[in-house]
C-alpha cells in the first residue's frame, strides 16, 4: 500500500465512506475513537440524513458508498457521541460472587 499524499491528512474531502468518515470523525474531534462498524450502527438513527426517502443519498464510487462530508458531519455535530464511557468497576462474574 503506498502512503497517502501527506495534504489529504489535514484537508476535509469532498465525500466519505463508512471507514473513512470514522477517521474524520476522530481527527475532528468529534468521537475519541469510532470505527465502521460504528459509523455503520449510528446510521440506523432516525435522523440519519443518507439513504432512500432521506435528504441525501448514498453515491456509488469505485465499489464503495460514499456520502457527502458536508451532511454527514452536521448529523454528527448536532447529534454528539456519547458512550457509556471508561470502564470505572470490574464487571460482576460468577467466579467473583462465589468467592
Amino acid at each position: 500500500m503506498r502512503a497517502p499524499d501527506p495534504r489529504t491528512l489535514e484537508a476535509t474531502p469532498p465525500v466519505v465512506t463508512f471507514a473513512t468518515g470514522a477517521d474524520l470523525l476522530v481527527r475532528l474531534g468529534l468521537a475519541k475513537n469510532m470505527t465502521r462498524e460504528g459509523v455503520r450502527r449510528l446510521s440506523k438513527h432516525p435522523d440519519w440524513p443518507f439513504g432512500l426517502d432521506r435528504p441525501h443519498p448514498y453515491w456509488s464510487l469505485a465499489n464503495a458508498e460514499v456520502m457527502e462530508t458536508g451532511p454527514f458531519l452536521k448529523f454528527f455535530r448536532d447529534h454528539p457521541i456519547v458512550g457509556r464511557g471508561p470502564d470505572r468497576a470490574p464487571r460482576n462474574s460468577k467466579a467473583a460472587s462465589t468467592s
